[in-house]
């Protein structure tokens, strides 16, 4: 179905469009408010948990996480662009972890840092959030806000940004939307100009276009597949180890539950890695989306329940999975410009 734009669409969608990288972002943000609590929970410890200040004063980690969000405010209200709301969801992200640390002095009389359930409530703080989040994520773009990110793309291509997977992404976007008329023939006569500039010689292009000929490279080796798939189940395995060995310790101890929660987010995310190599011989992208699933579950869960367990542990296997993280992110982006070149 064409449809043409207008400004009573735009009117009736109140001058507002999700970005098509929120869910990215926001998933950003939330992997930086995680990393703040797991890395101040560990330095705290290393260090004998010091005070900032003498006397009566102490400068809480609370204030600097109240400037970091400052900061990230700053950066979205100043600057223009996808990197700069990369940047503003990373900075943002750390400032809302190292506030939210602070929980325990402020839901009890004696501002005790150390409340035990205060643990609990910040991950009940980090649970909400990643479903809100996956809520946002989810929720199917209109056409016009299809139309708004298609035109938003240009303006990464006018400050020098925008990789040809975006560019490829902008053409994609503008097809989905189903829009017609002077506006969207615009649009797409830019967009095609754009792929026909000159290759830009910045850094972020150079190491784009390196990063694009190493995953072809990848495609085109026979074990490339096998050796995926071996990654993430030798990974999801690891974890599953751990669980179960906090877990068998746990049953000895009569320590609490907690530890089998362990054990039980690590079958979870095991169970997903499965679904994500069966998927993998068909289709990259559904393969590469179960197994972000997956690293989710071990960053948002598994290694939230171990820090509380072994801090230097939970801190090995969180920096493991923001690597495979990002490498992921950047697969599903590429898999996806390619669906839109291969038509």
């Amino acid at each position: 179905m064409v449809r043409v734009w207008n400004r009573s669409a735009a009117a009736r969608n109140g001058f507002s469009a999700r970005d098509v990288d929120a869910g990215g972002n926001l998933q950003i943000l939330l992997v930086s408010a995680v990393v703040a609590v797991l890395a101040t929970r560990l330095y705290l410890t290393l260090m004998g948990y010091p005070r900032v200040g003498s006397g009566s004063l102490h400068i809480a980690h609370l204030l600097w996480g109240g400037l970091l969000m400052l900061v990230a405010q700053v950066v979205l209200v100043a600057l223009l662009g996808k990197h700069a709301k990369r940047w503003a969801a990373a900075i943002g992200g750390l400032g809302f972890g190292l506030f939210v640390d602070e929980l325990g002095k402020f839901v009890t009389a004696d501002n005790d840092y150390f409340f035990q359930p205060a643990v609990a409530l910040i991950y009940v703080v980090f649970i909400v959030l990643f479903l809100v989040f996956r809520a946002i994520e989810r929720r199917s773009l209109s056409s016009y806000e299809l139309l708004v990110n298609a035109a938003d793309m240009l303006r990464e291509v006018i400050l020098g940004g925008a990789t040809r997977a975006e560019i490829v992404r902008a053409r994609r976007l503008l097809d989905r939307s189903g829009c017609d008329g002077p506006l969207a023939a615009a649009l797409r006569d830019a967009i095609d100009s754009a792929t026909r500039a000159p290759e830009r010689t910045s850094f972020i292009a150079v190491a784009a276009a390196r990063a694009w000929r190493t995953y072809d490279t990848l495609l085109a080796w026979s074990g490339f597949q096998r050796a995926i798939w071996l990654v993430f189940v030798v990974q999801a395995c690891v974890g599953l180890a751990t669980g179960a060995t906090f877990a068998w310790a746990a049953a000895h101890d009569s320590a609490p539950s907690v530890e089998q929660n362990t054990l039980a987010t690590s079958i979870v995310s095991l169970a997903l890695v499965f679904v994500g190599v069966a998927r993998l011989p068909n289709s990259r992208l559904a393969a590469y989306r179960w197994f972000e699933r997956s690293v989710l579950i071990s960053v948002f869960f598994t290694q939230v329940i171990l820090f509380w367990q072994d801090q230097f542990t939970a801190l090995g296997g969180l920096a493991w999975d923001l690597v495979l993280l990002a490498v992921l992110r950047y697969g599903i982006r590429q898999e996806e410009a390619r669906l839109v070149t291969e038509k």
